[in-house]
């Protein structure tokens, strides 16, 4: 008797989860969109995806670990040229190369080559002002599978977390991604005593 009840329930689940799965919608990912991983607590660069206005631009150079030169085939309203523009990173600061090494800068170029290598799709969006004192683009910026560069860089200890208004809207994810890295002695937190 226990057989056939337990059998009844294991029946009865299996119905309850067909029905279930049977109105699940599955939708494909565009292949002209980035692809942003799945969110987890354990890594943090996920957390921020890819804003659906980002426009992809394709990395020309790397200037040093904040900086880099980047163009577009199509132009619009945020870029209008297709010559490579210099686009500053925005909310974090790498230590220098140039006029003077600092220590990490080039771990931190490094980086930055790394994660946006030449000739790669990055998806770039501004925040509330898109120009530096220097005519220089400041964009937030993604990997063509999601991962946000500004924040990856913070969290390995490659960059600080920098507040300029008004672009601070991932000021707080940058900061608490900068603590996280700092006292795990990560990157330049680790290297550097100056820091």
């Amino acid at each position: 008797m226990k057989r056939i009840i337990a059998l009844v329930i294991a029946v009865g689940l299996a119905a309850l989860l067909f029905v279930a799965l049977s109105d699940v919608d599955l939708e494909w990912p565009d292949a002209a969109q980035p692809t942003a991983p799945a969110a987890s607590d354990n890594d943090p660069a996920e957390i921020i995806p890819v804003p659906a206005d980002a426009i992809p631009m394709r990395v020309e150079s790397i200037t040093d670990g904040d900086t880099l030169k980047l163009s577009t085939d199509q132009p619009g309203d945020l870029v209008t040229t297709t010559r490579p523009i210099a686009v500053r990173l925005i909310g974090i600061d790498t230590p220098e190369v140039y006029p003077q090494l600092e220590c990490y800068g080039t771990e931190a170029e490094d980086e930055l080559a790394r994660l946006a290598p030449l000739g790669s799709t990055l998806w770039v969006a501004p925040d509330e002002d898109s120009w530096d004192d220097y005519d220089r683009r400041l964009f937030y910026l993604w990997t063509n599978d999601g991962e946000f560069i500004n924040l990856s860089l913070v969290e390995g200890g490659f960059a600080e977390a920098i507040r300029v208004a008004p672009n601070d809207l991932h000021y707080e994810t940058l900061l608490a991604a900068e603590r996280d890295a700092a006292l795990a002695g990560l990157g330049m937190w680790g290297e550097c005593s100056s820091r």
